[in-house]
């Protein structure tokens, strides 16, 4: 709980949610859907700026049909049944968004939190790294950056007062197959270990692969030297199995209860060529 939250504010205006937010005092923060605010034990915070009025519930493809757009405040739930997002990437985007929460939370779990929250092992987040999605912060100016790159910066971003307002998806090639995997103790538990692969080719050659990993950092990643061992070939199964062996010497993943960093490791290889087999499958 926030035991001393003191302000409660819901503008209908971006700007004046921006001009709160960089408030040095109180210490505010944003609201999204609060599935992880509200139950958070962080007694600094004291202010909060709820943006369900800012017109930021949106799942919808460009006009021009090349992108798919997220607002922040998009539901798990909204993403899952889009049927906008579903034609992506062989569905991957919203089959993660359906696993990424139960029933109840897909309701409440907004894809900005899930950016701003950024969990190690987010299947969600995984799904849109290999899609090569793009965030839309206001800082307060507006910037687009690679969702990698915001992750890999996201403290930085944060502490800037940065408001993710949009996740966007553009339109793969013709020739994409995309995969994701998971190991977890059970079908119903959260990922150890969670993976996700985008290829595209033109004739026989290579022309984009994407490898995403959660549960293997203190984020999810991409991995673009493995990524570049596969760009400009024509694929095989030994060259994906050069990947995949490749993926077990740079990941150097944290341990705890649920998975020994010995374990995340070798699964990262086996989920990274897994993916890496299923979306060339899903080529032909």
């Amino acid at each position: 709980m926030l035991i001393n939250l003191v302000e409660y504010h819901r503008p209908h205006d971006l700007q004046e949610a921006l001009r709160l937010l960089s408030r040095p005092r109180p210490r505010t923060v944003p609201l999204a859907g609060g599935s992880t605010l509200l139950g958070s034990d962080d007694s600094d915070v004291e202010a909060v700026v709820d943006l369900q009025d800012l017109g930021l519930r949106y799942v919808k493809a460009d006009p021009d049909g090349q992108a798919v757009r997220l607002g922040a405040m998009a539901t798990l739930a909204d993403i899952r049944r889009s049927d906008d997002v579903r034609a992506i990437y062989d569905g991957i985007i919203a089959e993660a968004a359906h696993r990424s929460a139960g029933s109840v939370l897909r309701h409440q779990a907004t894809v900005g939190g899930a950016v701003a929250v950024a969990n190690l092992a987010d299947e969600l987040l995984v799904a849109l790294l290999a899609g090569d999605a793009q965030v839309i912060v206001h800082a307060p100016e507006e910037t687009h950056l690679p969702l990698s790159e915001f992750l890999a910066r996201r403290e930085e971003w944060l502490a800037a007062h940065a408001l993710i307002t949009e996740v966007s998806v553009g339109q793969p090639p013709e020739r994409t197959g995309a995969a994701s995997q998971r190991v977890a103790r059970t079908p119903a538990d959260a990922p150890i270990v969670c993976a996700a692969a985008a290829l595209s080719a033109d004739g026989d050659a290579c022309t984009v692969a994407r490898l995403a990993l959660g549960g293997v950092a203190a984020r999810p990643l991409r991995l673009p030297e493995v990524e570049a061992m596969l760009v400009g070939q024509a694929l095989s199964a030994a060259q994906i199995e050069a990947a995949a062996e490749r993926v077990c010497e740079l990941v150097q993943p944290p341990g705890d209860f649920r998975g020994s960093a010995e374990y995340r490791k070798a699964m990262a290889g086996v989920l990274g060529g897994r993916v890496l087999r299923q979306a060339l499958a899903r080529l032909a």
